[in-house]
């Protein structure tokens, strides 16, 4: 019983024998043992000083053990209870462990099962404080992927995270531009048994269809012209580790195929190559499109979607968690302050506010590239309000710029839907500026997504 002689124990009944007993023995075994008489006394010394464990009779004038429990667990929720019971009928056990106790003895105690069952919670408790301990620390190491939020939507996430890492299940992100679908796949891979081997990724809408086959699977010297020497593609210098496959559903049908076959047995071909090639990859695969919709009428092939499709992560858009935003905020002004060595710039309340407020049609990412902007201008005093886009305070109704808020074509913003409003802000401003870099810059968002959205618009 040497590893438990660190454990705090406290001893109640009504009976002071029986405490004083108790008591002796748990002290003979090394145990740190307090003993009460009086229930109430109990609480007073929870309020004091921590307990690990209560032993606790079922029967007392004062408060019973079932309602000392509740009370106790109202304190502390993770003290761990044994009740005490004379009468030994199977009544009183099944009412104290609905109420919560871990465990239940009956008088008069047999000291060698009392022995087993502390040394028995005393391993639940070490596993508990292990899981938390790693729990944290997993944690942790998603989060310093920019990966913040403390929603319930994204606690379930993380579990979802740590439960799916250590797997070589395929994982399909969905998500809208700007969730952070390649932050989930870089904690997938971290915290999996392939950390120490290769992540790579690949863009599938940056690529033609030729082109992006060459990049998936190699090219052999004279395959096309231009193929002047051989040349691995992204699943050989993937192999033991693994790969991401970014905006899947703009995928060709016929590279579709191909990369079925891969996802079944492993093989693939080099483009103009005839050798079989064998490799060992867990595939990641994001898109911002509805798949399944996709399936449906026949865009995208069904056994691809159900292979990737093992284990699906849903990311929310931002505007569906706003208790988040405060925190990414401040994630994002540390990180910038950090990064461009400037001590750190908060908002003022005026502008978080108004960054709180905001919908964030392009979502964490469109967050962060406002607050960069931001902290440049502030120039290390707090963000004001004019160190913001102006478009976030036309989002955000302020009258007094709304009623001059008017696209090309004279319409208020204001009756918009959010994605017409992004679609007219993001035409005026390229019509106002010389530059996509420019309109990007004065939007506080990417001049990928620029472009991204004029693809689809056309």
């Amino acid at each position: 019983m040497s590893r438990d002689k660190q454990l705090k124990i406290v001893v109640v009944d009504d009976e002071e024998r029986a405490v004083e007993g108790l008591v002796e023995l748990l002290k003979l075994d090394g145990f740190m043992v307090t003993g009460y008489s009086q229930p109430v006394r109990v609480l007073d010394h929870l309020q004091r000083e921590p307990v690990d464990l209560l032993l606790t009779d079922l029967k007392m004038p004062e408060i019973d053990g079932i309602e000392l429990l509740r009370r106790v667990r109202t304190l502390d929720p993770e003290v761990s209870v044994i009740m005490i019971t004379g009468q030994g009928t199977v009544n009183d056990a099944v009412a104290a462990m609905k109420a919560g106790a871990d465990d239940y003895l009956i008088k008069p105690i047999n000291i060698d099962e009392l022995e087993i069952t502390i040394a028995r919670i005393r391993e639940k408790r070490e596993l508990l404080a292990q899981n938390r301990i790693l729990r944290e620390a997993s944690r942790d190491q998603v989060e310093q992927a920019d990966f913040i939020g403390r929603s319930l939507v994204m606690e379930k996430i993380f579990r979802a995270l740590r439960d799916v890492a250590p797997t070589m299940a395929s994982v399909l992100i969905e998500g809208e531009t700007g969730t952070g679908k390649e932050l989930v796949a870089r904690a997938l891979h971290r915290l999996g048994a392939r950390s120490e081997k290769p992540l790579i990724t690949i863009n599938c809408a940056a690529l033609h269809e030729g082109l992006l086959e060459s990049e998936l699977f190699g090219h052999v010297k004279g395959a096309f012209t231009g193929a002047v020497r051989n040349k691995q593609g992204k699943f050989a210098l993937a192999d033991g580790g693994t790969i991401f496959l970014d905006e899947i559903g703009d995928m060709a049908p016929s590279l579709q195929a191909k990369l079925l076959r891969v996802l079944v047995s492993g093989e693939f071909q080099q483009v103009g190559g005839e050798k079989t090639h064998y490799v060992d990859v867990r595939v990641l695969a994001a898109t911002n499109k509805d798949l399944r919709a996709a399936v449906a009428v026949g865009e995208f092939r069904e056994d691809l979607y159900y292979r990737l499709n093992v284990i699906q992560f849903t990311l929310p858009p931002l505007r569906e968690r706003p208790g988040d935003v405060s925190l990414l905020i401040q994630y994002f002004c540390d990180k910038i302050a950090k990064r461009e060595q400037r001590q750190v710039a908060y908002p003022e309340r005026e502008a978080m506010r108004l960054l709180e407020s905001s919908p964030w049609p392009g979502n964490v990412r469109e967050l962060e590239n406002v607050i960069e902007r931001a902290v440049i201008y502030a120039k290390e005093r707090p963000i004001a309000v004019e160190d913001l886009p102006d478009y976030l305070r036309v989002v955000n109704d302020s009258p007094a710029i709304a009623s001059e808020a008017r696209d090309t074509e004279g319409e208020s913003f204001i009756s918009l839907t959010l994605k017409e409003m992004e679609k007219r802000m993001i035409l005026a401003a390229l019509e106002r500026c010389p530059s996509k870099a420019q309109a990007a810059r004065e939007l506080g968002i990417s001049v990928r997504k620029i472009e991204y959205r004029i693809k689809e618009w056309r």
